[in-house]
């Protein structure tokens, strides 16, 4: 187990590494739902399903394994790529024509760097905190809104005069100064409404000839309150907040969205671990069964002078440079394993463009597990991100149909008014008069309108039911899915189980069959180039038998973390914290 807290300052969550758990070295793991859960389950699928667990890898011993119980310790000394062999193997040479290095990793190392540096993890960390600032935009809708205005015009105009007796009683022009300013503040209201406070404020200096006007100059002053409210289409904050409610939908889906990403790359960095484990140790294997090779033809070599046909010779060489050419071709297969982890874990200590190889820690073996079908199946419709995304998009198609049809209504909007105006010298003697009260003005009506037919409406309204019901039919299809995929790693850990056994028995009556040679081959007097045929041909057996074997238990080692990821658990089984806490953006 590691212990490690990792934090994204610059990136859009916390993950809080509290332990790590190897799919090849852990504690036997119990899959069975958290309490308290509740899992919308078909009740007829929890009746069909029994809560049945079964332990895994098998226990008990083979027939095999009970007649050669006495030597047991030597037979298992004498398979190549034991533990006393470690991981110690010949790589070859890399691309720039030198000896192949290695650097060791745990998985579980491998798994916390992956989560600090996966470039799809870093791309997918984001979406939430870009969702998060839809939520903001959504919100602000119905923040203040504040206004100011200010504009000034001189008006000068020729004007007819008025006469009495010939002379003149007014200017034959006009000319007037204006300043005009004004405030505002106007909020939406969640009702659907929209509520304004504004303050109208114009300075008028009239400047005609032989006219005298009062006050001079004169402060019009004005306060309106003004609202104007939808009382059927576009009422109430279930219309009104609908984009807030979807934009938080969606934020959810985008964490849901991550954890998917999360859960995936977890799972992709154990198989890659675990094919690079597979990969070494076939390199070992072949790498035995080419020395154990190279000394058959020694001792051949020898006898051509008195008792071995030059083709019984020529056919051990050739079976060993075939030997040496499938080690070659390994090489390469560990080199590129090496690669594929390295793209994973995307990390400067273990650099993609370095030629240096990673090499495991860790033996391999069968990790005990104890499943359970209908658990499975249950522990994966509560939990897997996708799942509940699709549920997401349900809710969100609900609040369509909610909004079209609100929008089927007639619209009947009120408008109401009330202003208070004043008139002074100065603009306090203005606003003195508008607190006074004296002046009021009010304003209050009625608009009606409703398309002919709605036909627009109605066919949004329905467009949106039958978005809800494809929606809903996505998600039974998505159940479906889930079902298969858990019982597709389920059957794969049962089918890899019982290949684990199968392949150690055949691998421990291939090294009793070798070791039989060995006994008889110190105890013979001459060696036939048959004899040595045969040990080939043993050797060969003992080498697919136990490539075969770690074989199976690498793939039941993936099979138990694509269960995990089917079922939407890769994080727990981990023992990582998903938290949504958003760092500011930098």
């Amino acid at each position: 187990m590691c212990q490690k807290k990792t934090q994204f300052n610059t990136l859009a969550l916390f993950l809080l590494i509290q332990g790590c758990s190897s799919p090849l070295s852990g504690p036997q793991t119990k899959l069975d739902q958290p309490e308290g859960s509740t899992v919308i389950v078909d009740e007829e699928a929890k009746q069909t399903i029994q809560n049945t667990h079964v332990e895994f890898p098998i226990e008990g011993t083979t027939q095999v394994e009970e007649s050669l119980l006495h030597r047991m310790e030597e037979l298992e000394l004498l398979a190549p790529a034991n533990s006393r062999d470690g991981w110690d193997a010949n790589l070859g040479t890399n691309l720039l024509r030198e000896p192949s290095s290695s650097n060791t990793l745990a998985l579980d190392a491998a798994v916390l760097l992956a989560l600090e540096n996966n470039i799809d993890i870093k791309v997918a960390i984001l979406q939430p905190q870009i969702q998060e600032q839809s939520v903001v935009e959504a919100e602000a809708a119905f923040d203040f809104l504040f206004g100011a205005g200010a504009s000034s015009n001189r008006s000068k105009t020729p004007q007819q005069q008025a006469t009495v007796g010939g002379v003149p009683i007014n200017s034959s022009e006009s000319t007037v100064d204006t300043l005009n300013g004004n405030l505002s503040f106007a909020k939406q209201l969640y009702g659907g409404g929209t509520l304004t406070l504004s303050t109208d404020a114009i300075k008028t200096d009239n400047r005609t000839a032989g006219s005298v006007f009062l006050p001079d100059p004169a402060w019009q002053t004005v306060g309106t309150i003004d609202l104007s409210q939808p009382l059927l289409r576009n009422f109430g904050e279930p219309v009104t907040r609908a984009q807030i409610r979807l934009s938080n939908i969606a934020r959810t889906q985008s964490e849901e969205e991550l954890k998917t990403t999360l859960n995936k790359i977890i799972t992709s960095t154990t198989h890659a671990y675990l094919d690079l484990s597979l990969q070494w140790k076939t390199l070992q294997v072949k790498e035995w069964l080419l020395q154990q090779g190279e000394e058959v033809v020694r001792i051949l070599d020898i006898r051509r002078e008195y008792d071995a046909a030059e083709a019984d010779y020529a056919q051990a060489v050739a079976t060993v440079q075939q030997r040496r050419a499938d080690m070659i071709s390994q090489q390469s297969l560990v080199q590129k394993a090496s690669d594929t982890l390295k793209t994973y874990i995307n990390t400067n200590e273990y650099p993609l463009e370095s030629e240096t190889t990673i090499q495991p820690n860790s033996d391999v073996h069968a990790t005990p597990i104890s499943i359970s079908l209908r658990q499975a199946i249950m522990t994966a419709l509560e939990h897997r991100p996708d799942l509940r995304k699709l549920k997401l998009s349900i809710d969100s198609e609900l609040i369509n149909v909610e909004v079209a049809d609100n929008a089927r209504l007639p619209k009947l909007d009120m408008q109401a008014q009330l202003s208070f105006r004043g008139l002074g010298e100065s603009a306090s003697d203005g606003y003195q008069e508008v607190f006074d009260t004296d002046f009021i003005n009010y304003l209050a009506g009625l608009t009606f309108e409703i398309p002919l037919g709605n036909r627009a409406a109605e066919a949004n309204y329905t467009s949106a039911r039958l978005q809800k019901m494809s929606a809903e039919s996505t998600y039974k299809q998505g159940v479906q899915n889930t079902i298969v995929e858990v019982k597709t790693a389920l059957r794969d850990i049962v089918t890899n189980a019982e290949l684990i056994q199968a392949n150690k028995a055949f691998r421990i009556a291939q090294t009793e069959n070798l070791r039989a040679l060995s006994v008889e081959e110190e105890t013979m007097a001459g060696l036939s180039p048959t004899f040595l045929n045969l040990k080939l041909q043993t050797q060969a057996g003992l080498s697919n038998a136990r490539i075969a074997e770690f074989g199976a238990i690498v793939n039941y080692n993936k099979s138990i973390a694509s269960l995990y990821e089917a079922m939407g658990t890769t994080l727990q089984m981990h023992q990582i914290d998903f938290e949504t806490k958003l760092p500011p953006v930098e």
